[in-house]
């Protein structure tokens, strides 16, 4: 997979991230539960992190499934949502996460 820089970069290595972004997504779960006020600034830096993927990669950047991770990390930084709610955009984010991986990373994109 090409950046915008021209550098290509491993699916392996993107894949790796991908999954990464499972984890970083399913973080904010624990955090919401225990009322840890940190919340917002996690999600934000994540925000941030994924802002600057999309610009690395614009392959994956410019697909409609990481627009939907932007819009519910925005959505969830936004508002003030009760644990089920963010419970079930948690593992929406996930499921793309992974459809993301299926897409780029397991068919040799």
């Amino acid at each position: 997979m090409i950046t915008t820089n021209g550098y290509d970069v491993p699916a392996e290595i993107v894949d790796n991230y991908l999954n990464g972004l499972v984890n970083q997504f399913f973080k904010i779960l624990p955090i919401k539960e225990s009322g840890e006020p940190s919340l917002n600034e996690f999600m934000k830096s994540l925000q941030v992190e994924l802002l600057g993927f999309k610009g690395l990669m614009a392959e994956i950047g410019n697909d409609s499934m990481y627009l939907t991770l932007l819009s519910i990390l925005q959505y969830l930084i936004e508002n003030d949502c009760e644990t089920p709610i963010v419970k079930r955009e948690v593992f929406k984010a996930i499921s793309v996460c992974k459809k993301l991986r299926s897409k780029y990373c397991e068919t040799g994109v």
